[in-house]
């Protein structure tokens, strides 16, 4: 069964997670929100404040941590969070036809992407495409499901010309990020960011100079602290369907999207190279054997 966090609109999501770092007030501001969101939109900061015994600064640097710009801006989030929960019921349930579980599966890859879209760090993302842009060789890591994603980011990164390499074995992952370069870009795939190996791959790699960039879901985690670029998927789950498969699906539209960024940085030179591969296999088939 997924993690009663998983059914939550992405803002309520990261409060969740945020709620086991915080302090005693700021927690205390974190529960109220969450046993009823839809009642705190009509709050003030003073309301909110004097309700759960803290201060207003308290509040704002609640807010602020979660990257808002002010109290508003986190409230107007939230409502068409909100909004787009009520109006769009994804969970699949006892009973339902083949059809409307096709329908839900499809409307909940396009409520993860749109989640991951909204919470996603565009200045990291940015920077990201431009250390890979500018790196020697690139590699992907990743465990389970997290290392499909690496091996498909592999294959879009080889289609581009790009010196890259996927690793799913924590032995041959970990002896590769040791000996990366600060010419090197590592993308670490891990939803959770607590696995030890890829954890202990990101660090040697950063120690090794290498670029770190994190792909993996909300929070603080290990992970996040040990990457210089955080790029996080967000996505619902319910019972039969675990929160992880539309992450993994919002995982390879970023990887995609960072790869397809890179090409487009890259032009024209990057589409002459890709030519130039392309006729040469074209005349490598045509001559005789």
């Amino acid at each position: 069964m997924p993690d009663t966090a998983a059914h939550l609109p992405p803002i309520l999501r990261r409060l969740h997670l945020l709620r086991g770092e915080s302090g005693a007030a700021s927690a205390r501001v974190i529960d109220h929100i969450l046993r009823d969101p839809q009642g705190f939109l009509g709050l003030t900061i003073a309301d909110l404040s004097d309700r759960t015994d803290t201060s207003d600064a308290t509040v704002v640097r609640l807010v602020q941590t979660m990257g808002f710009g002010g109290f508003q801006d986190f409230k107007l989030q939230l409502s068409r969070s909100l909004g787009v929960t009520r109006n769009t019921n994804i969970t699949v349930e006892v009973g339902d036809p083949s059809v409307a579980v096709l329908r839900k599966v499809f409307d909940g890859a396009g409520v993860g992407l749109s989640d991951t879209l909204e919470h996603l760090d565009l200045e990291a993302f940015s920077t990201a495409v431009q250390a890979a842009a500018q790196s020697r060789h690139v590699a992907l890591i990743g465990l389970g499901w997290s290392g499909l994603v690496a091996l498909d980011g592999q294959e879009r990164a080889l289609r581009l010309g790009l010196s890259c390499g996927a690793h799913t074995d924590p032995t041959t992952f970990l002896q590769v990020c040791s000996m990366l370069e600060p010419t090197d870009v590592l993308i670490a795939v891990s939803l959770s960011g607590t696995s030890p190996d890829v954890v202990s791959a990101a660090r040697l790699a950063r120690a090794a100079g290498a670029t770190v960039v994190a792909l993996t879901g909300l929070g603080r985690t290990p992970l996040t602290r040990a990457a210089h670029h955080v790029l996080t998927s967000s996505a619902p789950g319910d019972a039969y369907r675990p929160e992880g498969l539309n992450v993994r699906f919002a995982q390879l539209c970023l990887l995609d999207a960072l790869f397809t960024a890179l090409h487009v940085s890259q032009e024209p030179y990057m589409t002459e190279r890709l030519n130039r591969a392309r006729h040469a296999r074209r005349a490598l088939n045509a001559d005789p054997i």
